[in-house]
C-alpha cells in the first residue's frame, strides 16, 4: 500500500446544508485523498440525498445513531489508507491541506495544523493557538505537554498515521471532547509536527453541540481532565477544572442564564478562592439571578 494513501473520516447528521461544502473541499486537494467515508450516523433526513451528487467519489456508511466518536470509529474500521483524515461536515479544508501535510509526514505519525476561524455575518479569520511555539517543529510531547499540546489541536486539521492510531479509539460519552481526549492521548505517543499556516475552517456555529449545550459540552471536559488527571498532576489538573467552570458560568451568563451559572460559578470559586475574577464571577450570578 502507498504511505502517501489517506482516508477521510466525515460524521454525518443533520448535515443536508454543508456537507457538499465539505466533500467539495477534499475533492479540490492538490493531493486528493484515496477515499471519503462519510458516516450516517443515524440522521432523520438520512445522507442519501444530500451526497448522491458525489456519486462513487465518496463512500457512504450507515449506522443507528450513535453519536460522533461511534461514527468516527466505524469510519476508522472501514478506513484503506495509511494516514487517516477527520472532518465535520460543516468545516471545510484549504485546497493545499494534504499537500502540505504529507509533504512533512516523513518522521511523525500524528501531523496537526493552524486554522481559520469562520462565524455567520463576519469574514474568516486565523485561529489563535495557545501555544505558537509548537508549530513548525518535529517533537514529541511528554507528560503535562501532551495536555498543552492538544489545546491546539483542531479535529479538522488532524492527519493520523494508521499504525500510530493503532487501536486508540475515540470514547462514546465524551461528546463534545472526545476528539481532545483522544488527541491527549495520541500525541503523547509518537512524533508530530503542527504545519504553521491554516489548512482547514473551523465553523462556529451557534446550534452546534459546544455552543448549544454547555452542561453537556463542560461536563464532558470534566471527565476528560479526570481520565489524564495523572499525567495532568494535582497542581494542573485543579487548574483546568478552573478553567472549565470559568467557561461553564461564562457560558451560561453570556446567554442570559444566571441562576444556571451559581452551580459552576461557586465551584470554580471553591478550587481558586482568593481569585477577585473567580468571586465577581459568583456576585454577578446572584445578582442577576434575582433582578427582575
Amino acid at each position: 500500500m502507498d504511505r502517501k494513501t489517506v482516508s477521510l473520516i466525515i460524521p454525518y447528521y443533520r448535515a443536508s446544508q454543508t456537507i457538499a461544502r465539505a466533500v467539495e473541499s477534499a475533492l479540490g486537494q492538490t493531493v486528493r485523498p484515496l477515499e471519503i467515508l462519510i458516516v450516517d450516523d443515524g440522521s432523520p433526513e438520512g445522507a442519501v440525498e444530500a451526497t448522491k451528487q458525489f456519486g462513487s467519489s465518496v463512500t457512504l456508511i450507515r449506522k443507528p445513531n450513535g453519536g460522533t466518536a461511534s461514527a468516527r470509529n466505524l469510519g476508522v474500521e472501514h478506513a484503506k489508507g495509511e494516514w487517516i483524515a477527520f472532518l465535520d461536515a460543516d468545516d471545510y479544508w484549504e485546497p493545499q491541506k494534504l499537500e502540505r501535510q504529507l509533504a512533512v509526514s516523513e518522521e511523525v505519525g500524528f501531523v496537526g495544523g493552524m486554522w481559520f476561524m469562520e462565524y455567520a455575518g463576519k469574514p474568516r479569520c486565523v485561529g489563535e493557538p495557545e501555544n505558537p511555539e509548537f508549530f513548525g517543529r518535529v517533537f514529541k510531547p511528554h507528560g503535562v505537554d501532551a495536555f498543552q499540546v492538544a489545546l491546539n489541536i483542531m479535529s479538522g486539521v488532524v492527519l493520523v498515521r494508521r499504525k500510530a492510531l493503532g487501536d486508540y479509539r475515540f470514547v462514546s460519552g465524551l461528546e463534545p471532547a472526545e476528539d481532545r481526549d483522544l488527541w491527549i492521548r495520541l500525541v503523547a505517543s509518537t512524533n508530530i509536527y503542527f504545519v504553521p499556516e491554516p489548512l482547514a475552517t473551523y465553523v462556529q456555529s451557534p446550534d452546534s453541540l459546544s455552543n448549544s449545550d454547555a452542561d453537556r459540552d463542560c461536563a464532558s471536559m470534566l471527565k476528560v481532565l479526570h481520565r489524564h488527571a495523572a499525567l495532568l498532576g494535582a497542581k494542573r489538573f485543579r487548574k483546568e477544572k478552573a478553567v472549565v467552570y470559568r467557561r461553564w458560568a461564562g457560558n451560561h451568563l453570556a446567554k442570559g442564564k444566571p441562576r444556571s451559572a451559581i452551580g459552576p460559578a461557586a465551584r470554580r470559586l471553591a478550587i481558586e478562592p482568593a481569585s477577585p475574577q473567580a468571586w465577581w464571577i459568583l456576585c454577578k450570578s446572584l445578582a442577576r439571578s434575582i433582578l427582575p
